[in-house]
């Protein structure tokens, strides 16, 4: 029964189309949260899934994209996981243990944030840190002001400016 909740979390959980494309495709359009875990039954694993899916509306309004990753890749059959060559790749470059369960943040600029070992990370931590980014904060501008345009032009407030 918890592995049957635990896959049903996993194929809710937004996420990315898992090939073997690059990290590159996602640089300045999504940050990224790679899991990386010896087996998807660690329970360390499956808590922090399940911590995530609990803030996905509000992982997604940050633009962030998950990648499962497991060091023999044979856990793509749930199409959340990378495949072998995909995960091996991953675990070079970012230097993961294949014993561990690890969650890196990738920013929009392709860079590593942050990374936690074998322990479980809020998400508010994950949220947190990202709105202290400085492209963050241009997003949040930026819908700030599609806001005040909106609501100009269905006459619901007025934007008044002080000379």
């Amino acid at each position: 029964m918890k592995a049957l909740l635990f896959f049903t979390l996993l194929t809710l959980c937004s996420s990315v189309p898992l090939d073997a494309q690059s990290l590159n495709s996602y640089r300045w359009k999504s940050r990224v949260v790679l899991l990386f875990t010896p087996t998807p039954e660690d329970p360390v694993f499956q808590r922090q899934v399940e911590l995530l899916y609990g803030q996905v509306d509000e992982l997604e309004e940050r633009n962030v994209v998950f990648m499962f990753i497991t060091p023999d890749g044979k856990f793509e059959n749930t199409g959340r996981f990378l495949d072998q060559a995909a995960s091996q790749k991953m675990y070079q470059k970012f230097g993961a243990e294949e014993f561990q369960v690890e969650l890196v943040l990738v920013g929009l600029d392709g860079h590593e944030k942050f990374r936690a070992r074998n322990r479980i990370t809020p998400p508010s931590v994950l949220m947190n840190l990202i709105d202290t980014m400085p492209m963050r904060a241009a997003e949040i501008r930026g819908k700030g002001n599609r806001s005040q345009i909106a609501n100009k032009k269905s006459g619901t407030a007025e934007i008044r400016r002080n000379y």
